[in-house]
């Protein structure tokens, strides 16, 4: 069991010589949130400015392109729980003067960067994300998959996230379930979401403050149609229609055919739009004391208010002023 009282924090700041400046005494406030469709962490802290031993001020230790390392002890020693570059510094006068940073993890690179990308036909989707990942330079950690063929890509000014996103919604589409791309000690690592044990309770009577439970059909799909190549007068047959919710009644839609390799292949990504979509939307966010390891993709245990089950942290927000954090979940599956 944690002791959440006992949890403490660092940032440090690399300098070019690769010394580390420890900056727990000039923290005035960190946070740092992992959000759902998006690949980076970002980091923001507010940092009392004060002069070093060697005459500059702390300011000048951290200008932007710098380092830092997120430190985190709760009982087993410093741990890192994150690694960035400096994006965005702002400096602010008072009675004492401060200045507050933004950084983001290496995955920033990727969403920030446009390109032009070609794979070939029955490149496995790992292969891909790999490929990127080494052209931007960051290091592979643990690559698991998805070791699924893709059909032909063709990127055209999209951004590399954009394209790593894409490329695991085919992936998905073409049976290779939920894959989530994140970083750990600057490098990217290629997981199934849920493997992470222990698996931590939250419940309602010991650690949850608060419960959010939101569900809607707003977005909801109850039909897909997968319709066929266009004949010379430009019909298009519809060669298959798979239902699901249909008791919301008729919410359709589409999925062309030449898309993809087959008929089969069509059909699993309608398959894959009405379990990703033929379910009422569900929005649930807990607020709970921190722990500064857990992040998007881990699963939880909460059982507070409409809230039951197994879930999968889908955004997640920690604030090391006051050791809480917000989580927003999703179901398993």
């Amino acid at each position: 069991m944690i002791d959440v009282a006992k949890i403490r924090y660092d940032l440090a700041v690399i300098l070019p010589n690769g010394d580390k400046i420890r900056l727990y005494e000039a923290l005035r406030s960190l946070s740092w949130e992992e959000n759902s469709g998006e690949l980076a962490v970002r980091l923001e802290a507010e940092i009392q400015n004060k002069q070093m031993s060697d005459g500059e001020w702390l300011h000048q230790k951290m200008p932007l392109g710098s380092q830092v390392v997120l430190l985190s002890e709760w009982g087993e020693g410093w741990q890192e729980v994150f690694r960035g570059t400096i994006f965005n510094w702002h400096y602010r006068t008072d009675p004492l003067g401060h200045f507050t940073i933004t950084a983001y993890d290496p995955l920033i690179y990727l969403a920030k960067s446009k390109d032009d990308r070609y794979y070939s036909s029955g490149t496995l989707a790992r292969v891909i994300i790999e490929d990127i990942a080494k052209a931007w330079q960051i290091p592979l950690g643990t690559v698991e998959g998805p070791d699924t063929a893709l059909a032909k890509q063709v990127f055209r000014g999209r951004t590399l996230a954009d394209m790593i996103f894409d490329v695991l919604d085919q992936a998905k589409k073409r049976g290779a379930g939920k894959w989530i791309v994140r970083s750990k000690q600057g490098k990217i690592d290629i997981i199934r979401p849920g493997q992470n044990s222990p698996v931590y309770h939250f419940g309602a009577d010991d650690n949850v403050a608060q419960v959010e439970d939101q569900q809607d059909i707003e977005d909801l799909v109850t039909r897909v149609k997968i319709v066929g190549a266009e004949d010379k007068e430009g019909r298009a047959p519809v060669v298959a229609m798979l239902d699901g919710r249909t008791e919301f009644g008729v919410l359709q839609d589409l999925v062309y055919k030449e898309q993809y390799d087959n008929l089969a292949a069509a059909k699993a990504a309608a398959q894959d739009i009405l379990a990703e979509r033929g379910q009422p939307r569900k929005k649930r966010r807990i607020s709970a004391p921190d722990l500064p390891f857990l992040r998007r993709g881990d699963k939880v245990h909460i059982t507070a208010g409409t809230i039951s089950g197994y879930y999968l942290v889908a955004g997640i927000v920690h604030n090391a002023n006051d050791r809480t954090m917000a989580l927003e979940v999703e179901d398993v599956g």
